[in-house]
């Protein structure tokens, strides 16, 4: 009598399991051991602006301002738990339209990443000159390509 037991694959677990028997190993170097310094380093990217589904807004800004009156905006960006350090963030103002890109540090190489997600908030001081109805858009990167999210500001003389 036959004692193993079968269970069917699906076929997408199949097609992973043969791509992964049949790719070359990754040379990932010897383990870091807490006496080695780390091999990796720190570089410079557009944040990552999808909240991957937590509950905190990419951007905060208020719904009404004084022109000629500067206002923060909060900024969040997003990812691994300490591989991510806030960078400056570049601001394009052009009359009632502001363009915000967040940069982010980003860490690369050994030790990895500790697996988690969370929002790393910087604020970004912002001004319109004339009064209006106003957009902050907001630049960035999301799971599957670039990401661009609008609040809408109206501006009191």
């Amino acid at each position: 009598m036959d004692s193993r037991i079968w269970a069917p694959v699906q076929a997408p677990a199949l097609i992973l399991i043969s791509l992964l028997a049949c790719s070359e190993p990754s040379d990932q170097g010897d383990p870091v051991r807490p006496d080695e310094p780390a091999r990796g380093g720190w570089k410079r990217a557009v944040g990552m602006i999808d909240n991957g589904g937590i509950t905190v807004d990419p951007l905060v800004v208020p719904d009404t301002v004084k022109s000629g009156v500067p206002f923060t905006a909060i900024v969040t960006t997003f990812g691994s738990t300490a591989c991510i350090r806030p960078d400056r963030s570049q601001v394009e103002e052009t009359g009632l339209q502001i363009g915000i890109t967040p940069y982010d540090s980003v860490w690369s190489g050994s030790p990895p990443c500790l697996p988690g997600w969370e929002g790393y908030p910087r604020s970004v001081e912002l001004t319109f000159a004339t009064p209006g109805s106003a957009v902050v858009r907001l630049h960035g990167r999301s799971f599957t390509g670039n990401l661009v999210m609008e609040q809408p500001v109206t501006v009191q003389p």
